[in-house]
């Protein structure tokens, strides 16, 4: 009759550990994260990130440059399974780049240079967690996403020139999470491969330009901190 009982006993837990998980898994997932840098004594690189060029711009002065980027991206997803998670992101961006006394080409006297852009995007992606049943999980994220941006330059606080691109981005990131317990888990997303296409324009003009890139990104930018629960 005893060993019976402690059978059932055991069978009971058991179930309630199958349970507890069937409860744990197939959950609505609720999270953002966020990056932001601030740079000072920085080269004029350009603010939009599917352009790396210099644009003609120096400083005879580089303690006068200051470089700030912010990032937030909140997102909500639905478990699959313990290895598996699909979703729905958002993306906005916003970076300023400003220079005090800097020279353009053809201009003889020194003005106070800003470059701003705003950044919003919306995507789907899928989670692959590594290894779900550790404290720490290892995942890969596949994602696509949707991104309008535009830019204004200035010089003297008058607007000298305004930019728009449009542009698709296909990827697979990669990250850290970590479980606080079975509702929340803190994250870390860092970049990897991307592939970027799109058209660009300067405004009220007819200058309009394709583009495209693929290759690694992985730097200060592509770094997100954050937080996620389940619902």
């Amino acid at each position: 009759m005893k060993k019976m009982m402690v059978i059932t006993l055991l069978i009971s837990l058991v179930q309630v550990g199958y349970a507890q998980e069937e409860i744990a898994l197939n959950k609505f997932i609720l999270g953002g994260s966020i990056n932001f840098s601030i740079q000072n004594n920085t080269y004029p690189l350009s603010s939009l990130s599917i352009n790396s060029g210099f644009g003609g711009i120096y400083s005879n002065n580089i303690n006068d440059t200051k470089n700030s980027t912010f990032a937030f991206s909140p997102y909500v997803g639905k478990e699959i399974n313990a290895h598996l998670l699909v979703g729905l992101q958002f993306d906005y961006r916003k970076r300023k780049y400003e220079e005090e006394n800097s020279f353009g080409f053809g201009q003889p006297n020194t003005v106070d240079f800003v470059r701003q852009s705003n950044q919003f995007g919306i995507g789907l992606f899928s989670r692959h967690t590594l290894n779900p049943n550790q404290l720490f999980n290892f995942y890969l994220q596949p994602y696509f996403e949707y991104n309008i941006l535009n830019e204004k330059r200035s010089q003297d606080a008058n607007i000298t020139q305004e930019e728009k691109a449009s542009f698709i981005e296909l990827g697979v990131g990669m990250g850290v999470l970590y479980n606080i317990n079975n509702r929340m888990r803190t994250t870390l997303r860092i970049g990897g491969l991307n592939y970027v296409s799109g058209k660009w324009e300067i405004v009220n003009t007819v200058t309009e330009k394709d583009f495209s890139s693929f290759g690694m990104n992985i730097n200060l930018a592509t770094i997100f901190f954050g937080f996620e629960m389940k619902l």
